[in-house]
């Protein structure tokens, strides 16, 4: 018997974020599938307060709880040779094959300290293109250019160089506290893209950082759903280059929460989409860099169609276990 016919009406919240439609919910109407009596198909049903209720009793509900954020880390090594020792082949590969380009077209690789103006809006022209590529790109680097150039002397740039002009760059923040380079943006040319360059730009950042006395890397916070803001080739990029994921929030309490989301239909997402769960980290208080010491996190990948072969497509070695879990398109 529906609402309707009970002579009330179930509320449920409804909301849209970059094409993906997603109902809030509250455990009854969770339980009571309250979302399909909407007139908008809903793609994802998130649960509000899932904060307060275990992870069995969330399982049972059909919901998967992950971290909002996730960050990449990798230690540094004590050199680059037994950084590059621990990639597999292909990756060493890759980062020659990107030397080798800049190499031949005679580019110039730079690593400054300290931001200015003429070296932000240099690289934000990279940027912005990059962004303007990207099917739900957001242009978070020129919302932080004021905030980029007020802490100049906490970062590094690395740029790659034809002539004059920039045609590959990645800007580093400092974190002395933390023995930690972190990067905060990166971008380049399609032609640089697709020569592996951004590979051999970010082994000259961790070279950088060894000098600096740094102990670890970072590739930065993404969501950890990757499938819709960014996609599963930029997870295969970073686990590639050997970077495992820690949740976000060991670094500041604004990178902190879960979200406890039923994933209904993949309209609005890639097949497959990759989600991050929280494994051991949920309802714990882990520390840096105590949390970077094994695997931490759970890996589901979602697709509409039961192929237990894309597990192999994806490096999971970083997780204690993954599994699939298929959703209708």
């Amino acid at each position: 018997m529906s609402s309707a016919e009970h002579g009330w009406e179930l509320l449920v919240e409804i909301s849209e974020q970059d094409g993906l439609v997603i109902a809030l919910v509250d455990p009854y109407e969770a339980e009571t599938n309250a979302w399909e009596e909407s007139d908008t198909p809903v793609d994802v049903a998130r649960l509000a307060g899932s904060e307060n209720l275990d992870e069995a009793t969330l399982t049972h509900m059909g919901f998967v709880t992950r971290p909002k954020w996730v960050n990449w880390v990798a230690p540094l090594q004590s050199s680059e040779e037994e950084y590059l020792s621990a990639l597999s082949g292909t990756e060493r590969r890759n980062i020659r094959l990107g030397r080798r380009f800049i190499q031949e077209e005679k580019l110039r690789v730079d690593v400054r300290v300290g931001i200015t103006e003429p070296l932000i809006d240099e690289f934000l022209v990279l940027y912005d293109a990059q962004v303007a590529g990207m099917p739900r790109g957001k242009n978070i680097a020129r919302e932080w250019r004021a905030r980029l150039l007020a802490a100049s002397s906490e970062y590094a740039c690395v740029g790659v160089y034809s002539g004059a002009a920039m045609v590959a760059g990645s800007l580093w923040w400092i974190r002395h506290e933390e023995s930690l380079l972190q990067l905060r943006f990166s971008a380049a040319s399609a032609n640089a893209r697709l020569s592996r360059v951004m590979r051999a730009t970010y082994v000259k950042a961790f070279q950088f950082a060894r000098e600096a006395g740094l102990t670890f890397a970072s590739l930065g916070n993404d969501p950890s759903l990757f499938g819709h803001i960014v996609q599963p080739g930029l997870f295969n990029f970073k686990s590639r280059l050997g970077f495992t994921v820690i949740p976000s929030q060991v670094f500041g309490p604004n990178l902190a929460g879960e979200f406890a989301d039923r994933f209904l239909r993949l309209r609005s997402l890639s097949d497959p989409s990759l989600v991050v769960t929280w494994g051991r980290h949920r309802g714990a208080s882990p520390s840096w860099p105590a949390v970077t010491a094994g695997p931490g996190h759970d890996l589901i990948l979602l697709s509409g169609t039961p192929d237990m072969e894309l597990g192999s497509t994806y490096r999971t070695d970083g997780f204690r276990e993954s599994r699939l879990l298929t959703v209708p398109e």
